[in-house]
């Protein structure tokens, strides 16, 4: 049996997940009227740019629950019921079973994000009369890309798991850590490190440190696309007050969704090719 057969099946089994699809509407309803936070704002010059940024903060906290829900049980629920026998009967490689749970959980999760994202884009255009294409395919591209870097965290964690609750705990806990609380460990550093919390512009390597994790990757590089369509909004060189350090730059952050999409996977490939199944 090839990897093709496996992600086609994962695929199909995913994409009939009603909890799944209930996900993606409330990511697309969110960040779809997330972009007309602007408007609400009389402070604010609002424009569709602004209104897609708005969007994509409250994404990069939804779209890894999507991930992480589609699938933090592709293996470790498999192993706890038995039937990952019952696949590897049919004598498959362990590394293959991985590469097909990965590609067809990431399809599922890059077409209902995609679809999300489509949806809210097309409110923005409706409400501000405009939407810059290529501002908005960049965002499209790189929310899709936070997804997928979320289902191989997931995937590793159900490879290296034996059972659906420790899988469930240490998703949980990635969540946290890498979605939700990540923002404190730049400023915690910022306090121990200068004394106090970031007021104006920060150091280079407070925003790579904010970059660190997928979702702050991911935020990195969406005020990247944004500031490159419409000056007006601050870029890094703003937040830094000056000239980007190499090691700040756009393509570092780009490395680290790479980085966090593989490496999970390769970990929880080792330990579930170790892993007694019997």
């Amino acid at each position: 049996m090839s990897w093709q057969v496996i992600a086609a099946k994962e695929f199909d089994d995913a994409v009939r997940s009603k909890l799944l699809w209930s996900l993606v509407a409330v990511v697309a309803l969110v960040v779809g009227l997330t972009s007309l936070v602007p408007l609400l704002i009389p402070e604010f010059d609002a424009s569709v740019l602004m209104g897609l940024g708005a969007a994509t903060e409250f994404a990069a906290m939804l779209v890894p629950i999507v991930a992480l829900v589609a699938a933090y049980l592709a293996l470790a629920g498999e192993r706890e019921s038995g039937s990952i026998r019952l696949l590897l009967g049919l004598q498959p490689a362990r590394g293959t079973v991985l590469v097909g749970k990965f590609v067809g959980r990431s399809g599922v999760v890059v077409a209902g994000i995609g679809l999300g994202v489509v949806i809210a884009g097309i409110l923005a255009w409706a409400v501000y009369g405009e939407l810059p294409l290529t501002a908005f395919v960049g965002i499209l591209v790189l929310t899709g890309a936070l997804g997928v870097a979320f289902v191989g965290i997931a995937i590793g964690i159900s490879a290296a798991t034996a059972t659906r609750a420790r899988a469930m705990t240490i998703g949980i806990a990635a969540y946290l850590g890498l979605a939700l609380l990540w923002d404190l460990v730049p400023q915690g550093v910022h306090l121990v490190v200068l004394g106090g919390f970031p007021t104006g512009s920060v150091p280079g390597w407070y925003l790579l440190l904010e970059g660190l994790s997928p979702s702050g990757a991911y935020s990195a590089l969406v005020t990247a696309v944004l500031s490159a369509s419409d000056p007006a909004i601050p870029g890094a060189e703003a937040l830094l007050g000056g000239p980007v350090p190499s090691y700040a730059q756009w393509w570092v952050f780009v490395l680290v969704l790479v980085a966090w999409t593989t490496v999970p996977l390769v970990f929880g490939y080792a330990v579930f090719r170790r892993a007694d199944l019997n």
